[in-house]
Order: C-alpha cells, then structure tokens, then sequence
C-alpha cells in the first residue's frame, strides 16, 4: 500500500514536471529554438507576469490560469463604416488613421478595453507554456525587437477589444527575431491581426495552432474576422505547419511587399470555412505552399497572389519539380467546395526558400491533414500527434512526453537562439552546424545581434526600406494626426481605391514601391478601415503599415457608394463581396508607375518641405499636388499632406509605404 502511494506520487510529480516543460522541439524555420532554462516559475498576478516575461533571463514560465486583462476602459474618436457598420455586424475603427473618405461616418467617442493595445513584451530566451488552462484575455504577446530563442506554447489568446480595429493584436514580432516557435495556441476575438511581423523581420515556426475566426463583429460583416496575419517583414522566414484556419475572411496569411524577400513553407494546413480569401501575396514573397487542404473557401489565393511568380503551388503534374530544389517531389494542394486553387511554377520562389534545405520538413499527404489537425490543433493539443521530417526524411512520431527546453545562459545569446545540435526531432534533411543567424543557414552569419540579415541565404538583396526605421520618425514627415501606432507605419493608412492618396506619417520609407504598393484598390475597396487612434487612442502596437496593405481587402456588403481613396490601413478595409473598383487610369504599384516613378525620374535633390495643409477629398493622380508644371489640384485627401520632392514635383504622402520609398528616395538623392 505504502509502495502504491509513493509510485502515485512519483507520477503525479513526474506529470507536472511533464506539464511544465515544452513538448516536442522547435523545427522548420525555428529549428534550433529551445526556449528558456531552469525551473518553471508560475506567475500568480498580471504583474509577476509581466515582469517574469519583459528581460533577457533564461526562463520557462508556466502559465496554469486565465489571466483576465479587460475591465478598466478608455474612450477615443474613431469612425464606423456606412458599407459594413458595427450595428449591422461590423466593427468600429479606433483614432483617424482608418477614417478618411466617404464610406466613414465620424464616431466621437469609442469605449475600449484599454489593456488591448498595450501587449505584454518578451525578452529573449523564454518558454512560455500552458497546460490547457493558460488563457490571456484582453492582451496580448509582443516578442520585442531583437529578442530571440523564445517558445510560446498551449497559450489561448482572447478578446481583445474585437469590435474595434486598432484594438491591439494578438501576438506582434517585432524584428531582428531569431527564432520563434509559436505551438499549439488558440486566437480568437481579436480586433485586428492574430499575429503580425514587423519590418525587420523574423525566423519563426507556426505549428499545430488553431486561428478561430467566428465573430458578431467582422470587418466585411459576414462572420468571418478578417484580419488574419501579414508577414512582411524584410528577410522574414516562415514555416507555416499543421495550422487550423477556420471562419476567417481574410489575409490568412499575407505575405510580402516589394523588397521584402522573405520565405515561407505553408504545408499541411487545414483552411475550413472562409468567406473570403486565404494566401495573399505580393511582390518579395518567395513561397512554396504544399499539402495543404482548402475546405469550403470562397478564394485559396487572390488575384493579386496569383499574379505573383515566386510561388509555388503545385499540382501532382508540377510535383516532379521540387525534385531537384528539396531532394523530393513536393505534395499537392486539395480544394473542395473552394474556389479555384491556380498551379503556380515560380521556380525563382521554389529555388529560394530551398536553399535552406535543413528548415524544409516533409509534409504527409494533403489526404491526411484533416485528420492531422482536427482536435489536434491548439492547447488540448500539446503533446498529441507525430511532427513532420525534415529534408526528403520520412515522417517519425514525435515525442509525446515533452521535452525541457534547455537553454543555459551561455548558449542563449540574446541576438541568436541557442541550437543545441539536433535538438528537434525533425531531422534536419541537411544537417549544417548549427547556423549562427539560423536565419539562413545557407549563409553562416556571427551570431551577434543580427542587423537584419535576415536572410542570407536569400540570393535576392534587401532594399533598403525598413520600417522599424520607421519607429525612427523621419523629420520631415509631420503627421497631421496622431497614431496610436506605437511603432509602427500608420502607415497602414493605405489609399485604398483609386487615387494612391498617401497619408504622412514620420516613418521610413520602404523601397520600390511607392505605389504604396498597396495599391490596394486591388481587390474591390472595401468599407475602408479605420484606425490608429487619436491623442486618446491607444499606442497601436501593430505595425500599420503592414496594414498597408494593398491586399485584398476583406468581402464586405456591397457598398452603396465607394469608398474613397483615404489613407487608411487597408487592412482596416475588408470589403465584402463588393466589386472591384476599377482603380483610375494609375496602374497597379507594381506596375511601377505612379508616385515611384515619378519620383525616380526626377533629377531634383532637396529634401521634402511641407507646401500645404491636406484637406480636401480631391485625390491627384499618382497622388501629386504640385510641381513647376502642374496644374491639377493641389489640395490633398485628409490624411493626407502635400510635400515637396523638388521643384518639379510634390507629392500627397501619408501611406507607410509610400513614405518609405519616398524617404530612402530623398536620402539617397540628397547625399554629398
């Protein structure tokens, strides 16, 4: 009896043990992640919490309780949607930076959970794990700029202000991170994006987590959230494995803009349920997309993302081709009461994310993903299931008692995560040493602080463009409104529809496209988004401008009169089924007409001066407004200001990604 109750208390210690450690290893992209050290440390107050996550200390904390944020609020101005209003369904958009154009009606005062725009930060060489119970509600998860080797694993993150955009996001990286797995999580009920990236990119693997779209309050007003998660991040690399996407309408995932060149793996994913698109991607996304099932889906890719030629999406004919870039052939995609799912051979894209051949792991069958992630997907699930081979290996079963993260002080520098050699049971295809800058192993980088060298391995050069800068205000840019982006691009602020009207903000210029690429008349505007906030606002956390997104915008009700072209986080702008708007006679930003090449082509070196007070709802074409022979308007949407470039051309700036280009434009023009 005596020896019965000391072998039950020998399990009982060995199952929290279990409990309080991470399960399985890191791989794909994060292959080489191990998280924190020590003993498991249990916060018992928000407070503990924090504290225990914000610094650098090796730590694994173990998170066994509902962590209630919500209750002390905040009001601000803000804006509704006339196409898709919060009392027909939709949401409301928090500050001014979503709220300009003829489809807003102004809103003077928004009450909101001021806890959802202020996430937790966390420092390098964390394991953060749950046991089923683990939920933070009302907040959510910022991996902080230069943090690395971190697991977050079996966390449910919820209700975040999810009527309102610009409420705060789930669960934001915020650049130069090396090495995040991201396990066995929920998000659901969140006002804007379930995880997001910023600028300066991110080696991260996404696995066997549930994103749970169901929603009284969605952006395009059918359900669906649409506000899913954008990688754009420069250099970004991306492994995208075993997730459950369903009910969502959007933006699940975006992927890229001009001068990006990150690399993403999407395989075995299950999209179920989506009134509205799944892959978006843009120019810079470089992506092999594999065994993956699409289950009642209105648009596996967008048009936009099927206009992009280094993805790879194959069929079993096109198979054959990742023979001689992985070591294998590659699995095809199933869709069934989808729409149609385009066979995409960008070899370019193919050839890129290959070359880290160590982080690509063997997928099953798209004919047993089902089975795969269903109930398997998300909290309960840790610890269930077998995990995929890397290379040209064949699936093995994972361990199913977890595994401590390990990590001692000397092997968790803080700029690069610790590779204990194979420490994943994914046996990487290539074994490298253990890349320093796992970021892309094909290019052995020092571990120090990585400058972004994201990608190495990448044979394409970053531009220049790095919003992170933009947390560096650019001088010049004088923002008419405040933007609770703390951080981070209002750009978001996107001119959608027609005329690219870009809105000022003091952040860096990204390349190329100035298009604001976004062009996001792309896919028919939609009730235009509102968001960063006002003085009042909260410091939106979120990158806007990954909002900038010139993606499709969610399906909204059709919208009785279109929705101007008002610098707004087109994110903030799903439209619902509503036809697309035909964007003017500018070409799309990737056409590489518009405010880019008008700026390219001028010979003039002074730097930017402000020239007049945005106001009117006259968008010019290719947004200018001045110069010393125009003639048009010289008045620009609100949001929006007139700046000079030279005396031959000025210039409405207000989108992120405009003002990216246009400021690493003037800073090279203006060099001695």
């Amino acid at each position: 009896m005596r020896f019965q109750a000391s072998f039950a208390a020998l399990l009982a210690a060995a199952a929290t043990a279990s409990a309080q450690s991470v399960a399985g290893k890191a791989y794909g992209f994060a292959a080489g992640v191990t998280g924190g050290s020590g003993e498991a440390v249990t916060p018992s107050t928000a407070e503990e919490l924090a504290k225990l996550l914000a610094d650098d200390t090796p730590r694994v904390i173990y998170i066994d309780k509902e962590f209630d944020f919500t209750g002390q609020t905040k009001t601000g101005p803000g804006c509704d949607r006339k196409s898709c209003s919060a009392s027909n369904g939709g949401q409301l958009y928090l500050g001014d930076l979503s709220c300009g154009g003829d489809d807003n009606v102004a809103v003077s005062s928004i009450t909101y959970d001021a806890a959802g725009p202020e996430p937790l930060p966390i420092g390098s060489n964390k394991s953060i794990i749950g046991n089923g119970k683990a939920v933070l509600k009302g907040k959510g998860l910022s991996v902080k700029k230069g943090s690395s080797n971190v697991i977050i694993q079996g966390i449910e993150i919820t209700n975040l202000n999810p009527g309102i955009v610009w409420g705060g996001d789930a669960l934001e990286l915020k650049g130069e991170n090396d090495g995040v797995w991201i396990d066995h999580c929920k998000f659901s009920k969140v006002g804007r994006m379930f995880i997001v990236s910023h600028y300066d990119g991110a080696r991260v693997t996404i696995s066997n987590s549930e994103f749970d779209g169901v929603t009284d309050t969605s952006a395009s007003c059918n359900g669906n959230h649409y506000w899913t998660m954008m990688f754009y991040g420069k250099g970004d690399q991306v492994t995208l494995d075993r997730n459950h996407f369903h009910d969502v309408a959007g933006r699940a995932p975006k992927l890229g803009e001009p001068g990006t060149n990150l690399y993403v793996h999407a395989t075995n994913n299950y999209f179920q349920n989506m009134k509205g698109h799944a892959f978006d991607a843009y120019s810079g996304a470089n992506a092999i997309i594999e065994g993956n099932v699409f289950d009642g889906v209105d648009q596996p890719l967008t048009k936009e993302a099927a206009g992009v030629n280094t993805l790879f999406v194959p069929d079993a004919a096109a198979a054959a081709a990742c023979q001689a870039a992985l070591g294998r052939a590659c699995e095809p995609n199933s869709a069934t009461s989808s729409g149609d799912l385009p066979v995409m051979k960008g070899e370019s894209g193919l050839n890129a994310v290959g070359q880290n051949k160590d982080k690509i792991i063997t997928p099953v069958s798209a004919s047993e993903v089902v089975g795969l992630v269903v109930g398997k997907a998300g909290p309960a699930g840790v610890g269930s299931g077998s995990t995929p081979a890397s290379g040209s290996g064949s699936e093995k079963p994972a361990e199913t008692a977890p595994v401590a993260s390990e990590t001692t002080s000397e092997s968790a520098p803080e700029s690069a995560p610790t590779q204990q050699a194979p420490a994943q049971d994914y046996e990487q295809s290539a074994p490298s040493a253990a890349p320093q800058n796992d970021y892309d192993q094909s290019a052995p980088v020092a571990p120090a602080a990585p400058q972004n060298d994201y990608d190495q391995s990448a044979p394409i050069a970053f531009e220049q463009e790095d919003c992170d800068e933009e947390t560096a205000s650019a001088p010049a840019a004088q923002e008419t409104q405040a933007t609770p982006v703390a951080d981070d691009c209002d750009g978001e602020s996107e001119y959608k529809s027609e005329a690219p009207v870009v809105t000022q903000a003091a952040v860096e210029s990204n390349a190329e496209d100035d298009c604001a690429e976004e062009s996001d008349y792309e896919s028919a505007p939609a009730p235009k988004e509102t968001a960063a906030s006002a003085p009042s606002a909260p410091s939106a956390q979120a990158d806007c401008d990954e909002e900038s997104d010139y993606d499709s915008k969610p399906e909204a009700p059709k919208q009785t009169q279109a929705a101007t072209p008002v610098a707004d986080c087109d994110e903030e702008e799903p439209t619902a089924k509503a036809e697309p708007k035909p964007a003017a006679p500018q070409k799309d930003c990737d056409d590489e007409e518009g405010v880019q090449a008008a700026a390219k082509d001028t010979p003039a070196k002074e730097t930017p001066k402000k020239e007049e007070a945005s106001g009117s709802s006259t968008v010019q074409m290719y947004g200018q407004c001045g110069g010393a022979n125009f003639s048009g308007s010289t008045k620009c949407a609100a949001g929006s200001t007139c700046k000079k470039v030279n005396e031959y051309y000025s210039q409405c700036l207000g989108n992120s990604r405009v003002r990216r280009y246009m400021h690493t434009y003037l800073e090279n023009e203006t060099q001695p």
